[in-house]
């Protein structure tokens, strides 16, 4: 019978999220881990069994968490195309420029580090069609008479334009510039929803 962990293990993960997001996977040891979570090398094996198993299981804990705020962003009540995709890059500015050491994304970082493994692509895409389907519910409630098929691939379009301007920030460029990108971005997205 195993034995109950002895620790809290959300408090652990977020820990976890935080060390892998600034150092990435490969510079981020189970003694560094050890000391952030505050949890002993002995516990995390027995929880875990190796850094990569709590990796990915800290990895789907923020990608969960990012797909969620996507969501909740897009829950309320839209009228307006282009204000509803200003709001949701604005959002994105808002919590790149929340982090002073400009440390981009966890899931982009670590599709750059990780992208070919199979398990890291099959959670980073998990993810992002969520947020692509929870704006692109949103921005079905802004159109008229448009073909609604374009939607997903509309979606797909403001997702990637979101996670440049991630990248944007994290070279960098502050959040005024920022916002007058995603605001001209809004703008001709907005004309392009509108029916002929």
């Amino acid at each position: 019978m195993a034995r109950a962990r002895e620790f809290d293990e959300q408090a652990l993960l977020d820990a976890a999220v935080e060390l892998f997001w600034v150092n990435g996977y490969r510079a981020s040891s189970l003694i560094d881990l050890s000391e952030v979570t505050r949890v002993s090398n002995g516990s995390l094996y027995q929880a875990y069994g190796t850094k990569w198993s709590l990796f990915l299981a800290a990895f789907r804990r923020y990608c969960d968490g990012r797909a969620s705020l996507v969501e909740s962003l897009m829950a309320g009540a839209h009228t307006d195309a282009e204000q509803t995709v200003a709001d949701y890059f604005d959002a994105i500015i808002d919590d790149c420029a929340s982090r002073a050491d400009r440390r981009g994304c966890l899931l982009l970082n670590t599709i750059s580090e990780l992208g070919d493994d199979p398990e890291v692509a099959a959670i980073s895409t998990a993810a992002i069609a969520r947020m692509e389907h929870a704006l692109a519910g949103a921005l079905a409630e802004t159109v008229g008479d448009i073909d609604e098929a374009d939607l997903p691939t509309v979606s797909a379009e403001v997702v990637a334009l979101s996670q440049a301007l991630i990248q944007l920030s994290r070279v960098g460029r502050d959040a005024a510039e920022l916002r007058r990108i995603g605001r001209r971005a809004a703008s001709q997205i907005g004309r392009s929803l509108q029916p002929a």
